[in-house]
């Protein structure tokens, strides 16, 4: 599947061209500013990201210990139940 290009070369030189022709530089600073922003959120995502597939994964092994710790005790108080039911004391 191909990805559809956008002209972003085409219109950065346009934005400069206007920038140098009416001499108002600071559209320069402000696409540049804009840039920065624009990686600083994309790092930020990435990081968000990372830290709640962790934050999931530890969900899972909490889940997982206490279902262990459940069938242990389950598996504890069948074997209780049945050696009361046969008279064997425990």
């Amino acid at each position: 599947m191909e990805e559809p290009e956008v002209p972003l070369e085409h219109l950065h030189e346009h934005v400069k061209e206007s920038a140098e022709h009416t001499g108002e530089a600071w559209i320069s600073w402000v696409a540049l500013s804009t840039a920065i922003l624009a990686v600083l959120a994309a790092i930020a995502s990435l990081l968000s990201g990372e830290y709640a597939n962790e934050a999931m994964m530890n969900q899972i092994e909490t889940s997982s210990q206490w279902s262990y710790y459940q069938a242990k005790s389950i598996k504890s108080a069948v074997v209780a139940e049945k050696m009361a039911l046969r008279g064997v004391p425990a």
